[in-house]
């Protein structure tokens, strides 16, 4: 497989696959990015990419994931599908140690890390992000792109929406809302629905500021 992103995230991800694939580099446009992480070399930017892709045999399936962190979760999914477009097969990555109920359900290129909790009846859209030790409760939904942070807590109920970023030891109250491409700051508590675009901190957590993108 390769991995696409190679700054700390991409660290976290190679120690999760390590035991079930076989990494054959990482791809990312940052000119000034490490050229090798553990025996794991830098393949290039996308133009390299996109060479590379030309070039792959159509009878051995290569798969991928993108390991581009908090705050661009929109530019994640769109990595994402640009690699399936090139016909690489997504991988979802569940840490050995993180507990997922039998009936949630998760969706293709998502990263549940070291012992985060995703709770019965939840859903995870694609492309998600649950870090170390955060808890999705029952009947969470996680759309597309969402980002919930190392030790973040979603009671039931929670919505999450698309590109949004839950930060880390945040708490989000039952059935609360958090809009598409919102922020909930570190440690904030969250007492009523986040609109989209919005970015709130604080106990309780309190508007800071909007979000352009």
């Amino acid at each position: 497989m390769v991995i696409w992103g190679g700054t700390g995230n991409f660290k976290v991800l190679c120690e999760l696959l390590k035991d079930d694939y076989q990494i054959i580099g990482y791809f990312d446009n940052n000119p000034d990015i490490q050229r090798e992480y553990q025996g794991i070399p830098w393949l290039g930017d996308r133009h390299a990419f996109l060479k590379w892709a030309a070039g792959l045999p159509k009878d051995r399936e290569t798969s991928f994931i993108v390991s581009i962190g908090p705050g661009h979760g929109k530019a994640r999914l769109d990595v994402h599908r640009e690699m399936l477009h090139h016909g690489l097969h997504p991988v979802t990555a569940i840490h050995r140690t993180a507990f997922v109920a039998e009936n949630a359900t998760v969706g293709a290129g998502t990263q549940i890390y070291a012992q985060s909790t995703v709770c019965v009846d939840a859903q995870i859209g694609e492309g998600c992000i649950i870090n170390t030790r955060a808890s999705v409760d029952h009947e969470c939904v996680i759309e597309d792109g969402a980002t919930i942070g190392p030790g973040a807590v979603l009671a039931g109920l929670v919505r999450v929406g698309k590109f949004a970023d839950v930060y880390t030891g945040a708490v989000v109250l039952p059935r609360i809302e958090i809009g598409e491409g919102a922020v909930v700051g570190a440690g904030a508590v969250v007492l009523k629905n986040v609109p989209a675009y919005t970015v709130v901190a604080g106990n309780p957590a309190r508007e800071i500021k909007k979000r352009t993108s």
